[in-house]
């Protein structure tokens, strides 16, 4: 689907979120341990051993982010638990070999979602940036092997910034960065918790990318990104601080 360019109108800064709001997480993550499990045991994933991978993936990844274990724990206890959840004898070489494997896995598994490229090629003439949680090389090695790197000027990382989301410390680091008003922001993200809350706090603009619409919340929020449109053009940011008001006064 080709874009038009946007017209620019209050924003001048645009920052994206990158896991499942540019780069299909959910499906890489699938995939790759669907291929781990198959190729080292044979044994073909169901829904439910899928869907614990990525709760206890959430879990423990939180607990890296949050500094209470280094990245190589949380995904040798990830695959700990993954072990023992499919029937298998834990142990901890094997499920830190698992996790080696799966990283390389990862990496050959991320991919866009559709309206990405479109979307970036139709942004011309505003500023963009990335603001991630994760790992450094990882998170930046997925920019590159998409071949969306090229369009972000400022690309901000937590482990690189020493702040994850839901901080807003990050939030106030992409301002900063940007050299631009605050009101000029704007953020798109696919997690309440972490993306729309913390830049509520600050007086962020902010979008909610809900591509299953399953957000019953009064906020902001485009079903994909192609909708990005409405919201540059609409200004729509406004309707978010006079919602956060509202809220704040219940």
């Amino acid at each position: 689907m080709a874009l038009e360019s946007v017209k620019q109108g209050a924003f001048i800064m645009i920052y994206f979120d990158l896991d499942n709001t540019l780069i299909d997480y959910n499906s890489s993550e699938r995939k790759a341990i669907e291929f781990i499990f198959k190729e080292k045991y044979g044994l073909v994933l169901n829904n439910n051993q899928t869907d614990y991978w990525s709760k206890i993936s959430r879990k423990y990844f939180d607990y890296y982010l949050s500094k209470q274990i280094t990245f190589e724990e949380q995904g040798k206890n990830r695959f700990i638990k993954m072990l023992s959840y499919c029937g298998y004898v834990e142990n901890e070489k094997i499920a830190m070999e698992l996790f080696e494997e799966y990283q390389k896995q990862l990496e050959n598994s991320w991919i866009l979602f559709d309206d990405v490229v479109d979307m970036l090629h139709s942004l011309e003439g505003y500023r963009l940036g990335i603001i991630s949680n994760g790992k450094s090389i990882q998170q930046r090695a997925k920019l590159s092997c998409t071949n969306i790197e090229k369009y972000f000027e400022i690309i901000l990382i937590s482990e690189e910034t020493g702040f994850a989301k839901p901080s807003v410390d990050i939030f106030y680091e992409a301002v900063k960065q940007s050299g631009e008003k605050i009101d000029s922001v704007i953020y798109v993200g696919d997690n309440i918790k972490t993306d729309i809350l913390p830049c509520e706090k600050i007086g962020m603009k902010c979008v909610l990318v809900d591509r299953n619409s399953i957000c019953e919340k009064n906020i902001c929020k485009i079903k994909n990104l192609y909708e990005i449109h409405n919201v540059l053009l609409n200004d729509i940011g406004q309707y978010n601080t006079e919602l956060s008001i509202r809220s704040s006064a219940q």
